[in-house]
Parts: structure tokens; C-alpha cells; sequence
């Protein structure tokens, strides 16, 4: 069995600090990005808390937290949904919440009573039709870019063109006007709410550098750290004067990226900058680590038990939206073209 002693050797940390991590101590000063590493860890080495010998107290109320199915597929692709389920746990546990991880796609045979529903990620109308159908009078939030009902569901965000502006200023600053985009297609029904790519396209049109050819993205996969390797392995493999920095749209194509960069012996970022985007935990340990464009997805998590919380316990019936305000974490992936 394993215990917290081995957890924190794993990760180089002492056993009071992963214990009281795992007891969700709100007192325990440590970075999310630390604590979500300790709770994945712990998951991956099948950790198994003691049992108490008191009774367990009945939860107060009980969540349910709806995903797609490939949304937790696992730690590194999916850092930035593993960092929003953190806050959601971790927000419900004070309050005595109980919360259940169910699929969109098995929504029909899900039968646990529930008082409150959480929705994570970004879908289609007719799929926010779907859970409004099976939950008709239940308070529900949602945490992504998109919302499609705002004056029913309250919603967590963060907004693609504050974020994508953050690392192209960033960039322009460091002297670099040759940047290309790396990403994944976005969900259908993005573009009304703020597509990613296209805030990329307007700013550089709007700068008088937007090249089209420098737009890389790939289909839906099961592994964006490969899909970031493959692009950036197949632009290598043309022979064409590659940009002198890179957007990645999210941080796991930028992982890709770094691998694929690497592996051609193109320096990062002697010869090309690398900047990713979300503020997921993996981007510190790679080689170099990481600039990237944090959205705050353990704190997203966290609000939406907030507010959650503000409907189950004083009936507000206005909604809400929650905006959370992106901030760079400047690392070593950058260099400056200027002085």
C-alpha cells in the first residue's frame, strides 16, 4: 500500500506538507500547481487514505460535475481539466459537498440523486439543450469559454482575446514580429465567444504581419503533446523559413513542440521562442521550462463551487459570470530580439 511517505519522496517534499495537502488543510501555504501535482501523484500511485474510525459526515449537499469522455484521458494532455477538477474538490471539502465526475455520454444512465450541477469544458447548444432537459430546475454553472444560456447558468471564464493579447504583446516587446500558431480545432460553436486562432489572426492582421501559412492546427486526437510533436515536426520537414517565435495554443502542444524542436537540434530560444498557453503544472519541468499564459484553472474550479455554493445556500436567482484576468508566467522559452 502505498503511503505519504513514498509520495513525498517521489516528489522531493516533505511528508507534513503532502499529508496536509491530502487532508485539503486550508492553513498549508503551497502553490496549486504544487498541490494539484501531490493529488495526481497520489492518484497515479494508487494511494488509499486510512479509514477514520469516526462516521463519516453526511455530505450537505451533493455535486455533480459533468465532462466529455475524453476530457480526463490523462496528466499531462489533459494538466489544465486536471487543475480545474483540483479546485472543484477542493472548494467542495470545506463545505462538506460530496461531488460525482460523471460523462456527457453516459448522462442517460446516471441515476445518483444530486442537487447542483457543474458543467467543465465546451459544448454544443443541443448538448447544453441535453443537460438542461435531464436537469430542469437544478442551479448549474459552467467553466469554459462557452455558455450558451447566460440568463439560466452561471459562468466561469476567461476571455481568449485578453489572454492570446498577453502573449503576443509579450512577444512584440522581446522584438519578434515573425510568430506562428500552433493549436488544436476548437470546439464547435467557439468562434461567437472568442476562437483562440482567430484572436491570433486579428492581431497580427491588425499589426500588418499576419502570415496564413504560419497557421498550423490539428484535428481532435487522443494526445495533444503528439499532435504539437507532429506539427511541428512536419513544418521542420518542409524546409521553409520557420517564424522566429511560436504561440501554442494550449500547453500541451507546446510540450510537443519543445519535443519536436529538440529532436532537430533547433535551439530553444536561441533559435526559435517557444510560448504555450493555460499555466498548466508540467510546462515548469520541461526543457527549458516554459513561458506561458496562466487562465487560472485551479482557481476556475475553485469558483465555480463558489458561486455554486451562493445558489444552493442563499437562492440567489440572478445569475452570474466570473471573469478570472490571465497573467503571464515569464520563464526561459523566450528570447528578446532587442535590447
Amino acid at each position: 500500500m502505498t503511503t505519504i511517505k513514498e509520495i513525498a519522496e517521489r516528489l522531493n517534499l516533505s511528508s507534513a506538507t503532502v499529508s496536509r495537502a491530502l487532508r485539503n488543510d486550508e492553513t498549508l501555504s503551497i502553490s496549486s500547481e504544487t498541490k494539484s501535482k501531490i493529488f495526481m501523484t497520489a492518484e497515479q500511485m494508487n494511494y488509499q487514505p486510512k479509514e477514520k474510525k469516526k462516521r463519516a459526515t453526511k455530505a450537505k449537499h451533493h455535486i455533480t460535475v459533468i465532462h466529455k469522455q475524453q476530457t480526463f484521458r490523462n496528466q499531462i494532455d489533459s494538466s489544465y481539466y486536471f487543475l480545474i477538477r483540483a479546485g472543484i474538490e477542493d472548494s467542495c471539502a470545506p463545505r462538506k459537498y460530496s461531488c460525482t465526475f460523471v460523462t456527457l455520454e453516459s448522462l442517460n444512465d446516471f441515476q445518483v440523486p444530486t442537487d447542483a450541477i457543474v458543467i467543465v469544458g465546451n459544448y454544443s447548444k443541443e448538448q447544453y439543450d441535453m443537460v438542461l432537459a435531464r436537469f430542469k430546475d437544478l442551479p448549474i454553472t459552467t467553466v469554459g469559454v462557452i455558455s450558451h444560456y447566460p440568463e439560466r447558468i452561471d459562468h466561469v471564464t476567461f476571455q481568449n482575446k485578453e489572454s492570446v493579447s498577453i502573449a503576443l504583446r509579450y512577444l512584440f516587446q522581446k522584438g519578434h514580429t515573425k510568430i506562428g500558431y500552433l493549436g488544436i480545432e476548437e470546439a464547435p460553436g467557439t468562434a461567437p465567444f472568442g476562437s483562440r486562432r482567430q484572436c491570433f489572426i486579428d492581431f497580427m492582421k491588425e499589426k500588418g504581419i499576419f502570415r496564413p501559412d504560419w497557421i498550423r492546427e490539428s484535428t481532435h486526437g487522443r494526445d495533444r503533446v503528439e499532435r504539437g510533436y507532429m506539427m511541428m515536426k512536419d513544418w521542420i520537414g518542409e524546409q521553409q523559413e520557420l517564424p522566429t517565435a511560436l504561440f501554442c495554443a494550449n500547453d500541451p502542444v507546446a510540450l510537443g513542440v519543445v519535443k519536436a524542436l529538440h529532436e532537430a537540434e533547433i535551439a530553444i530560444p536561441d533559435q526559435i521562442s517557444v510560448i504555450g498557453h493555460d499555466g498548466a503544472y508540467p510546462t515548469q519541468y520541461s526543457y527549458p521550462p516554459l513561458t506561458t499564459v496562466d487562465v487560472h484553472p485551479y482557481q476556475l474550479g475553485m469558483e465555480a463551487i463558489a458561486i455554486l455554493s451562493e445558489r444552493l445556500l442563499q437562492a440567489r436567482e440572478s445569475t452570474k459570470k466570473v471573469i478570472l484576468y490571465p497573467r503571464l508566467i515569464e520563464r526561459d522559452s523566450v528570447k528578446a530580439l532587442v535590447p
